[in-house]
């Protein structure tokens, strides 16, 4: 199977004051003593990969998928200086919307068969969302945002039921609420039947309470997905786990525009499980120009 790849790259410059500093009139030269915590919440997700890149700073979610023998040399041809889908292979997503070249970069990297309407999708080897910096904090020390943030955008869904082929579902991040009072994040993410735009599968990931690091813009915790037949109208659920990365500078975050947007990850279903699947979402705030 060819594979292909939903790219959104660039950098995002962050023009933000440093929380250091000495005091004045004769202080003591101590940093100000702002509301941030020092630390966040803990975003428990041993699922994937998380970590900041070396050549941007992205915020990195990454799931490794494919396990056979040969993956990773498949997978190195992607990663190299000039990068070529080798035969067989290549990146789901083709490229994400031009709005968010400088936000974020995804990738689907799978195996596939056929070609143009032809194609199918066999099994999946790598997903990843970068995600641009998120910086909270002002010159004083204190959080920026407050109360709760609007997200909508894009989903795709890799599944299995039962064992059988790969189905690929296209939808939507319908809604994504960020509530950095409560330092949670609800989400409704859902893909269509419809063979005709090319979903292949219904599904649905309805969480709440999801946790929220204020200081890195990450976010995630277990999710449940459901999948409803199109043939018999039986209802399969599995459960697993969600990581997402918010971009927002200063501007954003204190709400003078909407700029900020998101992306990320989720697995659910294991060996033992009727469904499987792994997916990718994407977005930003309700308003968000170019």
């Amino acid at each position: 199977m060819p594979l292909r790849k939903l790219c959104v790259a660039g950098s995002l410059v962050l023009t933000l004051a440093s929380c250091g500093g000495g005091g004045s009139g004769g202080g003591s030269g101590s940093a100000p003593a702002g509301n941030a915590p020092e630390t966040g919440t803990e975003i428990d997700t041993p699922a994937f990969e998380t970590y900041s890149t070396d050549h941007n700073g992205y915020s990195r979610v990454r799931l490794q998928a494919g396990d056979r023998p040969g993956d990773a040399a498949i997978l190195a041809k992607f990663d190299d200086a000039d990068p070529a889908d080798p035969s067989g292979y290549r990146n789901l997503i083709a490229q994400t919307e031009a709005r968010y070249l400088d936000t974020m970069t995804i990738e689907v990297i799978a195996e596939v068969s056929g070609t143009g309407a032809e194609e199918r999708v066999k099994r999946i080897l790598r997903l990843t969302a970068d995600q641009a910096p998120f910086n909270n904090v002002d010159g004083d020390g204190n959080l920026i945002a407050s109360g709760q943030y609007y997200f909508r955008g894009g989903a795709e869904v890799y599944a299995s039921v039962d064992g059988g082929g790969m189905q690929r579902g296209i939808g939507d991040l319908e809604n994504m609420v960020v509530d950095f009072d409560s330092e949670t994040v609800t989400i409704d993410l859902r893909t269509p039947y419809d063979p005709g735009a090319g979903s292949e599968i219904e599904t649905a990931i309805q969480a709440s309470d999801l946790s929220l690091n204020v200081l890195t813009g990450a976010f995630g915790g277990t999710v449940a997905m459901t999948t409803r037949s199109a043939d018999t109208g039986e209802i399969l659920s599995s459960t697993g786990q969600l990581r997402g990365n918010l971009n927002g500078d200063e501007e954003g975050l204190s709400r003078l525009v909407e700029n900020m947007t998101t992306s990320g990850l989720f697995t659910v279903g294991g060996d033992s499980d009727r469904f499987q699947a792994d997916g990718v979402f994407w977005g930003s705030q309700l308003n968000y120009e170019d």
